[in-house]
């Protein structure tokens, strides 16, 4: 059998753009050389690595771990340049950085990091959607989830976080003392349409024990930002993540409820698409927040 690495390579990168025309256009080869090329793969293997229609590519179960190990050749390949290279020059140029909300915390980090590297700029991008990193031409996004689906991307952890149910102190003067959750059925519900939907409420309690709140939301969003402002002006009650909302929990302009009840436990996230060839200024950051992990997001 005589498989070139070239042409391992060549399949790693169609399954990454999921296009032969793609790939083709980022190597610099026809798009008939590529086909073949992976023709010629799977004749060797004696085994179909790709379903094709005329609108789509997907890996068969083959084809998976077969893209699995051409990956780690690639970071292979690419950890021995480095070593041999020996780049000494400072990490430069501009990281665009997709993030929900920020905290204070977040803030703090982010400009350690800049005192540290003057030559890198940041450009943020607030958004609670999951942005696609090609077409935002994004380096880096800061996801906060229970699980990371997409196993397309790389994902460092950074920190971890507990919704909490809270409402404005003007708001709570409105009802009696909130002792339980039945006390939630006569309060408005303000609902993260992302985070939690449309019909009802999970909650759980310290030792893990799920009660499920069925009420229609008076008010749904979709950005966090925008669920902090309407918590603010009084008209009801939401689950957030405290670090959202931790200048006005001191203030006491907003009052956490029932504290023995919390939303889900989500970890945050920092996803970027290349450990390959990844840019010296993305890296610096990447490593950064494996050092410096956010010692207080909740």
């Amino acid at each position: 059998m005589n498989i070139s690495l070239d042409d391992m390579m060549v399949f790693a990168a169609v399954v990454e753009q999921q296009s032969f025309t793609k790939a083709a256009d980022i190597l610099g080869l026809g798009k008939a050389r590529v086909s073949q090329v992976v023709s010629r793969l799977e004749s060797n293997l004696n085994t179909r690595l790709l379903h094709r229609t005329t609108r789509s590519l997907s890996l068969t179960e083959a084809g998976t771990l077969y893209y699995q190990k051409c990956r780690e050749i690639q970071e292979i390949a690419y950890l021995a340049n480095a070593e041999v290279q020996l780049d000494n020059s400072e990490p430069s140029g501009l990281i665009r950085i997709s993030t929900p909300v920020g905290s204070h915390e977040l803030v703090r980090l982010l400009s350690e990091f800049l005192q540290q590297y003057p030559k890198i700029s940041l450009d943020i991008i607030e958004s609670d959607g999951y942005q696609d990193l090609t077409e935002e031409r994004c380096d880096i996004a800061i996801r906060a989830s229970s699980a990371l689906a997409d196993s397309s991307l790389y994902a460092v952890k950074i920190g971890e976080f507990t919704d909490m149910l809270c409402a404005s102190k003007r708001y709570l003067e409105r009802f009696a003392p909130v002792t339980g959750i039945g006390d939630l059925a006569g309060m408005k519900w303000l609902s993260h349409a992302i985070v939690h939907g449309r019909k009802h409420l999970v909650l759980r309690n310290g030792q893990g024990q799920t009660t499920v709140l069925n009420k229609e939301p008076a008010l749904s969003v979709r950005t966090t930002s925008m669920l902090r402002d309407f918590v603010l002006t009084g008209e009801g009650f939401a689950v957030m993540p405290s670090f959202v909302i931790e200048n006005e929990l001191k203030s006491g302009q907003i009052i956490r409820i029932l504290p023995e009840l919390h939303g889900v436990t989500v970890s945050l996230y920092a996803v970027y698409q290349h450990k390959t060839l990844m840019p010296r200024k993305v890296r610096a950051l990447i490593d950064f927040f494996k050092l410096h992990p956010l010692s207080s997001p909740l």
